[in-house]
């Protein structure tokens, strides 16, 4: 039984060896961060959460320019305000490119950057449409909250433009506002838009009187085209108070 038992401890020892021997990887010990910006330099307004826009990575400098070995990508989130960050990164050479967003497809090649350190790298990107406010929301005197907008649709050289699809009012009490987040309860659906309607007035409302008085809300409105993901362009947010 000792004998067993000293087989079986001695087994463990050096299985526990290689383990701890295999797993000795170093760390992460670089970073990334940056922002989504039209060609006017202005943020890129998303969403929070899995229905956001991704950069996808891809790092050649593992695969050292061997074709026949495939690349898995990874992806990183994008913030509501249209920045990004990643802290714990493998220096390297990657390619990166915004995907999934409500804008024009970007160059597939992406852009090749090498990551050594703190890197600062911004993309441009051109959405389908800019979204803006014409009068900001506002509570009625039947406590129902009111807003208009107005949308102008952008163009790329060599792509097809989207039809517009529709507008959501958007409207939380917390700043994550987006078309994943909203109280749906005192909103009817979206607004349907067409493409003649660029440039005009726009008028959203609620249609019913919002929950709580003696509250904060955020309220943002987007519009989005019928593209793959009908993802959507947004204004800005405007906190407003509900006496």
């Amino acid at each position: 039984m000792k004998s067993i038992l000293k087989i079986a401890f001695a087994i463990a020892s050096i299985t526990c060896f290689y383990a701890c021997e295999l797993d000795n990887y170093d760390a992460p010990d670089a970073q990334i961060s940056g922002r989504i910006i039209d060609p006017s330099g202005n943020l890129l307004r998303t969403e929070p959460g899995g229905s956001n826009m991704r950069i996808k990575m891809e790092e050649l400098s593992w695969a050292t320019a061997d074709t026949s070995i495939a690349i898995t990508p990874t992806y990183l989130n994008v913030k509501i305000d249209g920045t990004y960050t990643n802290t714990k990164i493998f220096s390297g050479q990657y390619r990166m490119t915004p995907v999934e967003g409500a804008f024009y497809p970007c160059d597939p090649e992406g852009e090749v950057i090498t990551i050594a350190g703190s890197v600062q790298q911004d993309f441009v990107v051109i959405p389908y449409l800019d979204v803006e406010w014409v009068e900001e929301p506002h509570v009625t005197p039947d406590t129902l909250v009111e807003a208009s907008i107005r949308f102008t649709r952008n163009a790329k050289d060599g792509e097809f433009m989207p039809d517009v699809l529709n507008a959501r009012l958007c409207i939380s009490t917390n700043q994550y506002v987006g078309n994943n987040n909203y109280f749906s309860d005192i909103i009817s659906g979206t607004v349907s838009l067409t493409n003649a309607q660029e440039g005009q007035t726009i008028v959203m409302r609620t249609s019913r009187k919002v929950k709580y008085t003696a509250t904060d809300y955020f309220v943002r409105v987007g519009a989005c085209c019928n593209d793959t993901y009908k993802k959507y362009n947004y204004t800005t947010i405007v906190k407003i108070h509900v006496p």
